[in-house]
């Protein structure tokens, strides 16, 4: 098997099947159970919950833990979903860990779906690697997601909102639901600050399960949050009593949240021993896509941001960052958002529009996304760039892209290219 032939596998399965866990708990039993020799550290959350994944690797590896990562989705290249220490896996590593998991599914009678094998292969990955500690986060939901066949040292919800309700639900309470399923006996949970509606059920299974609950706003504190152009400085609390002043790598109030909730995580799970450590690392957490400033003067930013939960978050960070400073702005959404909703956060905060559509099949078409906003369609993300880039320029105005992942991914790969970003 080439590197080559290992994606084409992967991919060849479906996304979606019946919902449930047995084809997963099919294919870690084949596996001989990888899972049994890891602690986890199990995130969901509508949003938040890959910049409180990255957050929690990089505290565990420098407390001494050989850390593993697993995330959904990737950004630029199927890889990122799965590293150690750090270092994503390689060529050789993805096609022995393929191999392995083809092998084991291969006798199975319902086949795995896609994320359901990427799970597999990060299991067997992280076991050949000898990882000790794993930031593991789901990649729909929780209840009945791929990653739920562990046993969580910690279980942590960074946020509830309205998405993905084709598959989860269409309220609040229902997407908990889901969401609340990672929680296990014996395992804390670690909650964001989550409407009364989801925060109910959160409660609710957590005292059915007998588990202690730590929430952000009440057993967790934040305050004196300041956030720059460089990263996110808050005050710490928790429910061990003690207080700190943190920097966190990453950028934004909500940033804030997830540094409090990675640490709240960690600390309830291995106890005080390593809030030193721990508190040096948030300071080094980079995650590509979020905020990232490009180019400080004038400003070119990368975002994420494709629910109204996320830009929301954005338009909040922007004017913290920028003030009123308002950008030529580059987006593009898939055909399962509604354009309106995503961009309404944004429409007193940028000045002029320019929308691609983003690669992937579900994409929505630059021209109806244009129209929705009022702006310029484009053929690609790389011209939808260059006419904000140009534009920007003749007016001094900074330039952000939001939106899609798919659209943040292919713009990132442009932009180091360019060599604006580092590989």
């Amino acid at each position: 098997m080439t590197e080559g032939e290992a994606l084409a596998y992967l991919s060849s399965a479906g996304r979606f099947g019946e919902l449930g866990l047995a084809r997963t708990e099919a294919l870690i039993a084949n596996l001989g159970h990888p899972e049994r020799a890891m602690r986890f550290y199990h995130v969901a959350g509508t949003n938040g919950k890959g910049s409180v994944t990255a957050a929690l690797a990089a505290m565990l590896e420098a407390c001494g833990r050989k850390a593993g990562r697993f995330i959904s989705p990737h950004l630029e290249r199927p890889h990122e979903r799965i590293a150690v220490q750090g270092r994503v896996i390689d060529a050789a590593g993805l096609v022995r860990a393929t191999e392995r998991v083809r092998e084991a599914a291969s006798s199975l009678a319902d086949p795995p779906t896609e994320f359901e094998l990427w799970t597999g292969v990060a299991l067997v990955h992280f076991l050949a690697e000898g990882v000790t500690d794993v930031a593991w986060e789901t990649g729909l939901g929780g209840r009945y997601d791929s990653t739920n066949v562990v046993r969580p040292e910690v279980s942590i919800v960074s946020s509830i909102g309205m998405d993905h309700m084709d598959r989860l639900g269409d309220t609040l309470a229902k997407i908990a639901w889901e969401k609340a399923g990672i929680l296990k006996p014996r395992a804390p949970a670690v909650v964001g600050d989550l409407p009364p509606e989801a925060m109910d059920v959160i409660a609710r299974t957590a005292g059915e399960l007998a588990v202690p609950l730590w929430r952000l706003g009440q057993e967790i504190a934040i305050e004196r949050v300041a956030v720059d152009a460089s990263g996110t400085t808050f005050d710490y609390r928790d429910p061990f009593g003690s207080r700190a002043r943190l920097r966190f790598g990453l950028i934004g109030r909500h940033q804030a949240a997830n540094a409090a909730l990675a640490l709240a995580a960690l600390r309830s799970a291995l106890g005080e021993g390593c809030t030193a450590q721990a508190a040096l690392a948030l300071r080094e957490v980079r995650w590509p896509g979020r905020f990232e400033v490009v180019r400080g003067e004038p400003p070119l930013v990368l975002d994420g941001a494709h629910n109204p939960q996320g830009t929301q978050a954005l338009a909040e960070t922007w004017k913290a960052v920028y003030g009123r400073r308002r950008p030529i702005a580059v987006f593009g959404c898939l055909a399962d958002r509604d354009p309106a909703e995503v961009t309404e956060p944004m429409r007193d905060v940028v000045a002029a529009w320019h929308t691609a559509a983003p690669a992937s099949p579900r994409r929505l078409s630059a021209e109806a996304a244009a129209e929705v906003v009022g702006g310029t369609p484009h053929q690609s993300p790389a011209a939808a760039l260059e006419a904000a880039l140009r534009q920007a320029e003749a007016q001094g105005s900074p330039v952000l892209c939001f939106g899609s992942l798919y659209l943040i991914g292919e713009l990132r790969g442009i932009l180091q290219r360019r060599g604006l970003i580092g590989s």
